[in-house]
């Protein structure tokens, strides 16, 4: 089918997926090249050394760029394109499910402290980076909200107040 769809896996630092046989040494499965240059940092790597490449999202990247399996990197594509994917991710796996959501949305990060910088700030958590870029509602205002109500709202103001919240209505 036309445009192919690219699967694109991304992982925290150092928790890149290693597949290798029961028999296999551990040491040489850890020297393989594979094991430190993913699909997901090798993207980063192109955002290194290449200009075109830092303008684009990890979900745009197929559309530029094709990942060559025998040489372990990205190329820029010739013909025709491709639409990226990133897999879905639970919001209980936690800091893996907001890297997912930023992944959509930075372009030309080189490592994953890039991903974390937000207008010059490096955050310490993709949580942080995600409500920097806005990505992600506060509820901070209907926590504050709530408080003040249970403080000076009878019982029915109260049942209504929290009704009109959980069906995002705003209370006059």
């Amino acid at each position: 089918m036309y445009p192919s769809v690219v699967r694109l896996p991304f992982h925290l630092t150092g928790q890149q997926n290693v597949v290798y046989g029961a028999d296999d040494d551990i040491d040489d499965v850890l020297d393989k090249q594979f094991v430190s240059s993913s699909m997901f940092l090798a993207w980063m790597a192109c955002n290194e050394h290449n200009k075109e490449a830092r303008k684009l999202s990890h979900v745009e990247f197929p559309t530029k760029f094709i990942w060559k399996l025998k040489d372990r990197c990205w190329k820029p594509r010739k013909i025709r394109k491709s639409i990226g994917r990133i897999h879905a991710v639970s919001p209980n796996l936690g800091e893996a499910y907001f890297l997912k959501i930023i992944l959509n949305k930075v372009k030309g990060p080189k490592s994953f402290e890039d991903v974390r910088t937000v207008n010059g700030h490096e955050y310490a958590t993709f949580r942080e980076a995600c409500y920097a870029l806005e990505l992600l509602e506060d509820d901070r205002e209907n926590i504050d909200a709530i408080e003040e109500a249970r403080d000076s709202g009878s019982g029915y103001y109260l049942l209504l107040f929290t009704n009109s919240i959980c069906n995002y209505e705003k209370v006059e």
